[in-house]
């Protein structure tokens, strides 16, 4: 692949010559809960839609139970965009992984809009974490990077296959500085030829000359 051209190929705002690696996301089990209380709820919803004439037959007489239907009707429906909302959220937010940098893109529908990003040069260290058995189990954990620059550290949460993206960083981050020491040192290496006093050849009959 020609790296020269590979500028925004990818993904916005990949860098002129940084090659992809691979994305994620966070593990669905954070979907988990939402969706079964989903499910229980679009249950309940077919339910009052098949017996739609009982129930306009006892709330016909009633206004409080108007009323309450009416509520039902305005939360579950701001329960529904909430929920199709965060699955909307699930698929916008994504890490990416590229030999450069580690990037935390996070977006919602209306209200957010970052990126963040790490180069591999500024990395210490990498810790994962998969405590408990649903991690163990499922295989997600998260990835702790410590910052070599600062104290800061950045944490990504419940990383599905967090083995394989820990590889992933771990091996890029190496060769990246290992990229980075050899370019140090061909250039101190240079410096120094270059810094070299010029070495003036003399003729020996002019040597004898001037003896």
């Amino acid at each position: 692949m020609n790296t020269q051209i590979n500028k925004d190929r990818f993904f916005k705002g990949q860098q002129e010559g940084e090659e992809f690696v691979c994305f994620f996301r966070h593990h669905w089990i954070e979907l988990l809960k939402d969706m079964i209380y989903f499910s229980i709820f679009f249950g309940l919803g077919v339910l009052a839609i098949m017996d739609i004439e009982k129930i306009k037959l006892v709330i016909r007489e009633s206004m409080e139970l108007k009323l309450l239907f009416l509520t039902f009707f305005i939360i579950g429906n701001f329960y529904i965009h909430k929920f199709f909302i965060k699955l909307i959220n699930y698929f916008t937010n994504i890490g990416i992984i590229t030999d450069r940098r580690v990037i935390d893109h996070k977006k919602t529908v209306f209200l957010k809009d970052t990126v963040d990003a790490i180069y591999m040069a500024q990395i210490q260290n990498i810790e994962k974490i998969e405590e408990g058995l649903m991690p163990s189990i499922f295989g997600f954990g998260d990835i702790k990077i410590f910052l070599s620059a600062s104290d800061s550290v950045k944490i990504f949460c419940n990383v599905p296959n967090a083995k394989f993206h820990f590889r992933c960083i771990s091996r890029q981050k190496e060769i990246r500085q290992m990229a980075m020491l050899k370019e140090r040192l061909s250039g101190r290496i240079d410096q120094e030829e270059t810094g070299m006093p010029e070495i003036k050849m003399i003729d020996s009959e002019e040597y004898i000359e001037d003896s």
